[in-house]
Parts: structure tokens; sequence; C-alpha cells
């Protein structure tokens, strides 16, 4: 057995533990195994409680801990929360500046506008190229982007107002004459293109652009007075063109009378108005002159014999010379008109027996009428 105070081995026998004094009570003690049954009782209970508290303090730890982890995880995300923020708000702020650099940068917004203008993004290239304008208004290249991105945009009044403005202040940009013609060809608007090329003094431009420009007629007769019948001939410096033109003081154009031979220039006043039209369709200035043909009346004729005496034994006959191309009209004792006797050469007039004038007048091939010959004849019998 063991010693119940040290808890050494006891021999069988011995009154007394070796180790520690204690007696060895052999014979069983009824009160002292009670006392031994309760001090197990309180033991046990001392060890539950012992393990309830070692296990409240472990739940407790374990909470602790949770609370700790939980608490770190707060922590954390709180600071991951504003650090998150913090960076949101510094990008915000970034791309605020940014965005801010970049609405004022000249450059950035031309290059954004070309790009979007390649990828036939044309709003969103007019937002960007209208920026570029506004930063710099002296600027050729940004304001040729604007006229483009206006076309295709189907605002081509705008893009005409915006060419128009820069052809004005840089008289010299062949690229804005380029872009206004290719408008105006559209809209099929050729008396356009002859008025843009005509109001421009640049000869690079001119050059650049010659095949739009339609060169003017020339006539061969200056304008003016004549005497005669005059035929005008109208050509141009360019085998490819043609000429239009009208005689009744309106204006020619590609629908007017085309010339293909000499004009005929009539007694009386002739305007005439002459365009060339080139290959492209586009017309030249209108050239203008005015003619006055008015013919020299004949002169008057000459009538043989002069005046005088003449008796019946005589030639009584008289002649009227009359030129080339003219007719003589003759009356006697009154000035002749085109409804009076015509005269012949053939048969010469004879002379009337007493004392008469004899009057003779010329009508031109034109008929125009001259002034009248006279001459005063007495005729008598010869007997």
């Amino acid at each position: 057995m063991k010693c119940s105070n040290c808890g050494e081995p006891i021999e069988e026998g011995r009154l007394f533990c070796l180790h520690c004094g204690q007696e060895v009570q052999w014979v069983p003690d009824y009160d002292s195994f009670g006392n031994l049954m309760e001090q197990e009782r309180i033991k046990k209970e001392k060890k539950e409680r012992e393990e309830a508290e070692a296990a409240r303090k472990r739940a407790a730890a374990a909470a602790e801990l949770r609370r700790k982890k939980k608490k770190r995880k707060m922590i954390t995300l709180i600071v991951s929360g504003v650090i998150l923020v913090l960076a949101v708000v510094f990008a915000l702020v970034m791309k605020f500046q940014m965005d801010q650099k970049n609405y004022n940068d000249f450059d950035y917004q031309m290059r954004m506008a070309d790009t979007a203008f390649s990828n036939r993004k044309y709003e969103e290239s007019y937002e960007f190229v209208q920026r570029a304008v506004a930063l710099d208004e002296e600027n050729v290249d940004a304001k040729l982007l604007l006229a483009q991105v206006l076309v295709h945009l189907e605002k081509e009044e705008q893009a005409v107002d915006t060419l128009l403005k820069l052809i004005e202040e840089q008289p010299d940009e062949a690229a804005a004459y380029g872009q206004l013609i290719k408008i105006y060809e559209k809209q099929e608007a050729p008396d356009k293109i002859r008025d843009l090329l005509m109001g421009c003094d640049e000869e690079e431009v001119e050059d650049k652009y010659a095949a739009y420009i339609a060169p003017d007629p020339v006539f061969s007769l200056p304008g003016g007075e004549y005497a005669e019948e005059k035929t005008l001939q109208l050509y141009v410096k360019n085998d490819k063109a043609s000429v239009y033109y009208t005689l009744d003081g309106t204006e020619p154009t590609s629908e007017s009378t085309l010339y293909t031979e000499g004009i005929v220039l009539e007694a009386g006043t002739t305007v005439v108005k002459a365009i060339s039209v080139n290959e492209k369709g586009i017309p030249s200035q209108v050239i203008s002159r005015e003619y006055v043909i008015e013919f020299e009346p004949p002169a008057p004729p000459q009538i043989s014999p002069s005046s005088g005496k003449f008796t019946t034994d005589m030639d009584t006959k008289i002649y009227i010379i009359v030129p080339e191309g003219c007719k003589a009209y003759y009356a006697f004792d009154e000035k002749p008109t085109k409804k009076s006797k015509l005269y012949d050469p053939s048969e010469p007039v004879e002379m009337l027996e007493g004392t008469h004038t004899f009057y003779a007048v010329l009508v031109d091939e034109h008929g125009q009428m001259g002034y009248p010959g006279s001459a005063i004849y007495t005729l008598t019998d010869g007997e």
C-alpha cells in the first residue's frame, strides 16, 4: 500500500511510513475512508473547477484573440479604406490637374482631334479642334482641320465661312483654296470656284489651281463704232475650252449659243457678251464689248449731162452713175424715195419738155438711202 500522507510505498506489516513517519492504519477506518472520499470529491471538484476555469480562460483568450483579430482586421480595413480613399482622391486630383493641363495644351488638343478624325469620330474630333482653335486663333492647321471636320458633320456652310475667313487672313494659304474648291465642286457651283480664284492675287495659288481657271475669251475687234459691216471672231488660249455668247445683253452661260464661226455685226448697236468654259465646267469672267455699226450714206449720185438748155434735136438722155452694190431711184420735180422709179443703166431716162428738175438718189446694199443729186433741164423744140 502507499502512505496516505506522502504517497510512498509501505511494506506490508509496517506501522508507520519510513519516509514521513505517518502512522499506517491497516484496519480500515471508516471515518478516514469518508474523509478520503470527501477529499477525492473535493479534488475532483477542484479539478473540474480548474478545468472549467482553464476552459473559461482558454475561451476568453480565444475570444480576446478573435476580438483582437477582428479589431486588427477592422483597423486594417479602415486603414486600407483610408489609403484607398486617399489614393482615389490623389488620382482624381492628379487627373483634374492633368485634365486642366491638357485642356489648356494646344498640342494635346490637336493630337486628340487628329486621332479622333482618323478614327472617323467626327463629333469627338470637333470638340478637341474647337478647343485648339480657341487656344491658338492664329494657327492655320487647326482651322484647316476644323473645316474638314465640319464638312464631315454636314456643316458645309460653316466650313465655307471658316475657310473664307482663313483666306482673308492668309491670302497665300493654298490648302484653304483647295478645301473650298472641293466643297464648291460637291455643291456643283463652278461660278463660286471662278469668283474664288479671280479674287486671288497670289501667283503660287493661281499656278497650283490653274486647271480650275478658265481663260477669258478674246475678241478680234475692239468695241466701238464702225462705218461698215464687220465680222467678229472669238477665241481662247486653251484648245479644251469652249466659248458661249449672247447678243441681246443677257449674261452668257454654258446654255447660251456656242461659238463656232464669226459673228456678223449688222447695222445698229450690238452688245456681245462671252465666256469660256474649261473642261472642268468652270466659266471665265464675262467679257463684254459694244459695237455700233453706222454705215456712211451714199454720196449724191453723179448725173449726166449737167444742168442746161437742150433742144429735141440734141441727145436728151439722162444718165446716172451707179456705184457697185447700189441702186438708183429718180423722179422729176420731186425728191425720190425707194418707191420712186428704179433706174436701169441700160435704159437712160428721157428729158421732159419744158423746164424740170431731175432728182436721183442712191440706195446702198444695206438699204441705206443717200442724199439726192439733181440737175435742171430746159428742153425745147429744135425746129
